[in-house]
Formats: structure tokens, C-alpha cells, sequence
């Protein structure tokens, strides 16, 4: 029998699908883990913290953990040393590598689990929504109706244009699905091609090191990919001029793997003609920064997958299959690969 210790906040009707699962032994206490602020919320209020005696209460329950359901916040301790026996993490976020990191499990043999492929549908449809808000000029559309103004103008489609998506992991692949029936040619960018290499509802795929080359026909470019040594600003002023004017950008990976300089030197020149943004380098976006000031730029604070209870469910659909393969001695799902970090 193992101890499953839950450390995020989780509907009733949830935690109770983990108690019935098995035989195994939860513990879960909804007044020591961030409180939702809308329902279905798993990661809880920013900035709230344990009162002293809290704090003692979450570490013997942590201490007792051989399974965590998501990694427990603010325990001030490496999570090997807080909790001796633990042998498996599932983390909350799909972008798991830096927050095991930081936990100090690369170094152990605890293994790690991503949320990989939970946020993905609701990832892409905000892509897809940008992309859409762009091409039909909804903006212009909304002024002028303000104006009760009837202007007839050109407008854009998606049919025939080129979709570059960097990054072809589970977001990738759902934008790619929620794409093609647009009539968008899809490029996909991975870290390695293989011959004979492909993926469903992409036309071609390029590899990393050819990045520029893929960029250069795509009228627009998203991006999905996690926060690693190896993607940081790689979308770079380098990145930007092997696009074609007038590109529109969307990032729902990590905000770090954008030069934010280099794309707003590309929104004001134009050259960039719009994005959708989910992600930053710093969060929250400062108050000072460049990117607030842009009309055709669609600011996201990193919460366009927050879809109440959706992603909650999922979470725990997939926590409940890798939890089966667990007791069974089978490969888990979205193992995390402690050198690429994702």
C-alpha cells in the first residue's frame, strides 16, 4: 500500500476519484494547500503562505510521501530530504523540468511526470483564435461598430496561408489538428528529423538547427516550446529577420525562448504585425513593459488553459492511468527527461 500525498488544491469529487482508485493511502488537507480562486483551479492564490503551525502540519504529511500528486509549494527544503521515501512526482504543469530542478530530484532516482498533453487543446485554440482575430480584422471591426461607422474593407483568411509551428510536442500537434481544416500549410520545427520522419496534418518538418529555413515562407509563426538552455531566445532578432514582413506571432511555450526586445523592435517597425501572447519572460508582465502599449498584440497571463474543471479533470484522468501503470510495474506516461528538461 503507498501513501499518495495530494499538494494542490483539488475539487472534492476528484480527490475522492483518488481515494477509490485503490487501496492506497491519501492524504490530503484543502487548508494547507493554495485555495482555488475559481473552480477547477489547481494552482491556488499567488503569494498565499502557511501560518508557522500549517507549515509543520504539510511537512509530516509530505514526509510520509511515496507518491506526490504535484509538487507541494513553498517547503523551503529539497523535496528528496522533506520527503525520504518518495519514488514518484506527478507534476501539474506540462513544463516540469526547471520546477524538478529547482526541487532537487535530477539527481535522484525519484521519477518525474508531466502534465504533458492536459493543456494542449486549450493551447491551440487560443493559437487558432489569434490567428483568426488577425486575419478577419476583428479589432478594426469592433471600432467601427463603437463608431457606427459601416466601412467595407479587404479582409484576410487562413485558407492557402503557411502556419510555422515551433515546438511539435502535444500543443504543437493539437494546433496542427485544430489548423489544417483552415486550409493552412503546416510547417513543423523539432529538435531532430529523422528520414522519413513525419507527423500527422504537417507537411514538412525541419529540425532546430534549420530553424531560419522554416520561418522564412510562414505568414505565422507559434511557438510552444519549454524553457531549456537550448531554447532560450532562440527566437531571436536573427529569428525575426528570416520571417517575412507583416509575420503575426503567437507564444503558448515558455516566454523565455522570445527575445522581447527583438519583438517589439519587429511589432514597431511592422515587420511583426501582430501577436498572441500567453507567456513572458518575467511574470507578470511589469507594468513598464513595451508590450502593453500595442493595440494588435493579444496579452494572455498565463492562463488561456485554465478552462474551469476541464484541466482539472484531465489532470487527474491522467494521474489515475499513470497511478494503474505504477502498481502494475509498467512505463508511466510523460516520463521527464532530465537532460532537455521536458
Amino acid at each position: 500500500m503507498a501513501t499518495i500525498v495530494i499538494a494542490s488544491c483539488f475539487e472534492e469529487k476528484n480527490i475522492r476519484r483518488v481515494r477509490e482508485a485503490g487501496s492506497d493511502r491519501v492524504l490530503y488537507n484543502a487548508s494547507l494547500v493554495p485555495p482555488p480562486r475559481w473552480p477547477g483551479d489547481i494552482v491556488g492564490e499567488h503569494g498565499w503562505k502557511r501560518t508557522p503551525e500549517q507549515q509543520e502540519t504539510f511537512l509530516e504529511m509530505i514526509s510520509e510521501a511515496e507518491i506526490l500528486l504535484d509538487f507541494p509549494r513553498n517547503i523551503e527544503r529539497p523535496l528528496p530530504e522533506a520527503a525520504p521515501g518518495l519514488r514518484w512526482v506527478q507534476g501539474g504543469m506540462a513544463g516540469a523540468g526547471p520546477v524538478a530542478r529547482d526541487a532537487g530530484l535530477l539527481e535522484t532516482d525519484i521519477v518525474v511526470t508531466t502534465a504533458s498533453g492536459v493543456f494542449s487543446t486549450q493551447l491551440a485554440e487560443f493559437v487558432l483564435g489569434g490567428m483568426i482575430h488577425a486575419a478577419k480584422r476583428f479589432d478594426r471591426l469592433r471600432e467601427h461598430r463603437l463608431r457606427r461607422e459601416w466601412r467595407e474593407e479587404e479582409t484576410g483568411t487562413l485558407e492557402g496561408k503557411t502556419l510555422c509551428i515551433i515546438g511539435t510536442g502535444s500543443i504543437g500537434q493539437a494546433i496542427a489538428d485544430l489548423a489544417r481544416p483552415f486550409g493552412l500549410n503546416i510547417i513543423g520545427v523539432k529538435r531532430t528529423v529523422k528520414p522519413g520522419d513525419s507527423i500527422p496534418n504537417f507537411d514538412v518538418l525541419y529540425r532546430t538547427g534549420d530553424l531560419h529555413k522554416a520561418l522564412k515562407n510562414a505568414d505565422y509563426v507559434s511557438i510552444t516550446l519549454p524553457a531549456t538552455p537550448e531554447t532560450e531566445r532562440l527566437v531571436d532578432d536573427v529569428a525575426f529577420g528570416a520571417m517575412k514582413p507583416g509575420v503575426h506571432l503567437s507564444n503558448v511555450g515558455r516566454g523565455v525562448v522570445v527575445d522581447e526586445g527583438a519583438l517589439v523592435r519587429n511589432l514597431r517597425s511592422g515587420h511583426v504585425s501582430g501577436a498572441a501572447l500567453d507567456v513572458f519572460a518575467v511574470e507578470p508582465l511589469p507594468e513598464n513593459s513595451p508590450l502593453w502599449g500595442f493595440e494588435n498584440v493579444i496579452l494572455s497571463p498565463h492562463s488561456t488553459d485554465n478552462v474551469a474543471r476541464v484541466t482539472e479533470t484531465k489532470f487527474i484522468d491522467l494521474f489515475l492511468e499513470n497511478l494503474r501503470r505504477y502498481r502494475a510495474g509498467e512505463a508511466l506516461e510523460n516520463v521527464l527527461n532530465r537532460e532537455l528538461l521536458y
